[in-house]
C-alpha cells in the first residue's frame, strides 16, 4: 500500500510531467515558492493544508486544460 506522501509525490510527479512546467515554475505558481519541490526532494513535509493547497492548483489547471487527469484512486 502506498502511502499518502507517495501519492502526493506521484500526483505532482505526473502533473509536472504531463504540464511541461519546470519544478521551479510549479513551486512558484502553485504557492509563490520556487524552492517547494526543491525542499520537498530534500524532505520537506508539507502541512495538509499547503498539500491541499498544491492539489487544488493541480486539479484547477487540469480543468483549465482539460487535460488528462490523474485517474481516480481505489481505497
Amino acid at each position: 500500500m502506498e502511502t499518502l506522501e507517495g501519492q502526493f509525490i506521484s500526483r505532482v510527479g505526473a502533473f509536472l510531467g504531463r504540464s511541461g512546467l519546470s519544478p521551479t515554475a510549479f513551486g512558484k505558481k502553485a504557492l509563490g515558492d520556487p524552492n517547494l519541490m526543491r525542499q520537498i526532494g530534500r524532505g520537506r513535509s508539507p502541512s495538509l493544508r499547503t498539500a491541499d493547497r498544491i492539489l487544488a492548483f493541480i486539479a484547477e489547471q487540469d480543468g483549465a486544460s482539460d487535460g488528462g487527469r490523474d485517474p481516480p484512486r481505489r481505497p
